[in-house]
């Protein structure tokens, strides 16, 4: 039998800049958020943490977790950075809701916006949501979500203030 070439691996992915902003967010976190139930009203507020690990050099995992209406609340999000599609990646999900949330986006400037799809529990239809994370230094951002709503108007539901604990 002929002898093979030996093939060597392809090279192992290298960390990009994303990668390295990612990277920042790890640690610990005090959240002051404010909900928007309803927009005649005003936020209702509550305070939270968030802890946000390393997963290698790639990704991070989050638990967010925070009372609301009188019950515990645990969210759990993946985020990234495909070099591939040039794209941010995240995944959410919560004590809450029965619904995986899947975003991607990019970073203009100093914010990342990412979009997708998903079930609300609200309206009992999926809804296109928008999130935006505008990071004013390494040890503060501030997060906001937006729902279009089934008349096709956009309405904030969110936004979390994070500092560095």
């Amino acid at each position: 039998m002929p002898k093979q070439p030996q093939q060597s691996a392809p090279p192992m992915p290298q960390p990009t800049a994303e990668h390295q902003k990612l990277k920042e967010h790890a640690g610990n976190w005090k959240v002051a958020c404010k909900f928007y139930m309803d927009p005649s009203q005003p936020p209702m507020e509550s305070n939270a943490t968030e802890t946000v690990e390393k997963i290698g050099d790639f990704w991070t995992i989050s638990k967010f977790e925070n009372e609301m209406m009188g019950m515990p609340f645990v969210g759990r999000a993946l985020f990234g950075f495909e070099p591939h599609s040039g794209q941010f990646v995240s995944t959410w999900t919560d004590s809450m809701a029965p619904v995986l949330c899947v975003l991607r986006g990019k970073k203009k400037g100093d914010t990342i916006t990412l979009e997708g799809e998903f079930f609300s529990c609200m309206t009992n239809t999926v809804l296109k949501h928008r999130i935006t994370d505008k990071f004013i230094s390494k040890d503060e951002h501030v997060f906001e979500m937006f729902s279009t709503m089934p008349d096709g108007k956009e309405m904030k539901m969110m936004t979390n203030h994070y500092k560095r604990a």
